[in-house]
């Protein structure tokens, strides 16, 4: 059977902040849709295809995520919101991938720095720092083991 993946994508560059609109309601700008696209491209590339997008609710990640939902032909309960993920720390988003669905060969975890990066940054026996621009992403590639046995130094690659 194939590996397993993760993937962690940042969301694209949002709107700057403006005076009555929260930082959780920021939309993406043109730019950011741009960059969603093509990252979205690279990733549909990887093996195993996307099978599961799990995203904070914030617009920019959401609207990130439904981006590359769809050019990666994924449909509705392949894509799951959870509250938790917004400005999540790294070791909050390893946590909730433990609880994704173990059928799941490649789940995409769009979000928010710093978490991601700090994530992003230990994965594999030797982690190094990595900080994920807007629309940037890290995958990686873990033996067949359930979601839940993994640990991020267990990282067989990253890309």
């Amino acid at each position: 059977m194939d590996p397993r993946r993760l993937t962690l994508l940042r969301h694209g560059f949002a709107e700057p902040a403006r005076e009555n609109l929260e930082d959780f309601d920021r939309p993406l700008s043109s730019a950011g849709i741009e960059a969603a696209r093509r990252a979205a491209g690279r990733i549909l590339a990887l093996r195993p295809t996307p099978d599961l997008i799990v995203t904070s609710p914030a617009k920019r990640t959401s609207s990130t995520a439904a981006i590359v939902a769809e050019i990666c032909g994924l449909e509705g309960p392949a894509t799951l919101t959870l509250p938790r993920l917004y400005l999540a720390s790294g070791n909050t988003v390893w946590r909730l991938l433990a609880s994704v669905d173990p059928a799941a060969r490649h789940v995409i975890i769009c979000g928010h720095n710093p978490g991601l990066s700090d994530l992003a940054s230990r994965l594999g026996p030797l982690p190094r720092t990595r900080d994920l621009p807007t629309a940037g992403f890290v995958s990686a590639r873990f033996a067949d083991r359930p979601w839940s046995a993994l640990d991020p130094r267990l990282a067989l690659y990253c890309d």
